[in-house]
């Protein structure tokens, strides 16, 4: 009777779960974990990446015994001619489960939009070709023939829709998974690509390189363009990545720094001055400065202590109005000017420079 009245339960808790998950082909990303126990599995197979535990739903672990490929693939009945997707193009197809402009706005595209925000700035899917500073010479714009319709950016420029060759497991700072309706600390890993938009130079980790494998002309020591300084390979063998630099320790007047991850911690945004033990010698990288709009504290008056801003995401997708940052869409989409970590809609402010050079150590 025990075993009899579990299964009862469970298959009315399905039932529940199938019901209101989103149209788009029944799935809500918010609820695909129910995978784990349920035969949801079959499609969004929950495998691990290097094994770091990380999900990466129907985009790997291809076997024989999954039902993955059919996610995204139908065999005899696609409804255009592409590779056989649901959609009519590659943004199109990831749109039927990332696509976040309903009124619960959980995906990348629209989650802004959907709380009501003006999107500022971010990354335009199939509208352009034009890459800012990717001219290498004298870092002005340039015109590269990307994967999408008519040589336009899209999804499958940066990101590997099967997970092959990847850079090292990059998982950020969004937090996506549910189990039993409750967010869980359960990030996931990007897919992003170690040559993206087809670059020639093969990038292992997501930092300043991987950025600039498309915007060229941003890069330090070109000599035509002056950029501000960036830790790359430009200026080192081995440069800070994304998983790996300092962050100033939280707190109050914090003064010394540990290195991890940039995410979850918004101690890597401030540099105090003199730079701590673990800072000196290295530049920002560019996540440093570009990512998610955010609050992250500031240095003090001398510039040799910072009070970091707690980070804090408590609900996914900008429900919540006091997440920090209350956004995790970057690259795809900020509220902020050019994508920077702290500036305006329109423009960005002297805050942001005074992370890391405060007014008392100006020249």
């Amino acid at each position: 009777m025990g075993v009899r009245f579990l299964r009862t339960c469970l298959l009315l808790i399905a039932t529940a779960i199938l019901a209101f998950a989103s149209p788009a082909f029944a799935f809500d990303e918010t609820t695909s974990t129910a995978g784990d126990w349920a035969t949801c599995m079959e499609c969004h197979y929950p495998g691990a990446m290097g094994n770091t535990g990380t999900r990466w739903g129907p985009h790997g672990g291809y076997a024989t015994t999954t039902n993955a490929c059919k996610t995204c693939h139908t065999l005899h009945d696609a409804p255009s001619g592409f590779k056989l997707l649901p959609g009519e193009t590659i943004h199109a197809t990831c749109m039927t489960c990332h696509d976040g402009t309903a009124t619960i706005g959980e995906g990348v595209y629209g989650a802004i939009s959907g709380r009501g925000l003006a999107v500022a700035s971010g990354h335009r899917i199939e509208t352009t070709s034009a890459v800012p500073g990717g001219n290498a010479a004298d870092g002005g714009s340039a015109t590269i023939s990307f994967a999408g319709p008519g040589g336009k950016l899209t999804c499958s420029d940066c990101h590997s829709p099967h997970g092959n060759d990847c850079v090292n497991p990059f998982l950020g700072e969004r937090q996506r998974a549910y189990r039993w309706g409750i967010m869980t600390l359960q990030t996931q890993n990007r897919l992003l690509k170690r040559s993206p938009t087809g670059a020639t130079t093969s990038t292992a980790s997501y930092g300043s390189d991987w950025c600039l494998a498309c915007h060229k002309g941003r890069g330090p020591g070109l000599s035509e363009a002056h950029n501000h300084p960036a830790e790359s390979k430009w200026t080192t063998a081995t440069p800070f990545i994304y998983n790996n630099v300092a962050r100033l320790n939280a707190g109050v007047n914090a003064t010394a720094t540990t290195l991890g991850p940039l995410a979850a911690n918004n101690g890597g945004y401030l540099m105090p001055y003199p730079r701590t033990a673990e800072q000196t010698g290295h530049a920002p990288i560019c996540q440093q400065c570009h990512e998610d709009a955010r609050d992250v504290g500031s240095l003090s008056a001398t510039g040799n202590a910072g009070t970091v801003k707690p980070y804090m995401v408590g609900i996914a997708d900008g429900r919540s109005l006091t997440d920090n940052p209350r956004f995790q869409n970057f690259p795809h989409e900020s509220t902020n000017y050019r994508m920077l970590v702290e500036a305006t809609s329109t423009a960005f402010y002297d805050d942001l420079c005074l992370n890391c050079h405060p007014v008392q150590q100006l020249p």
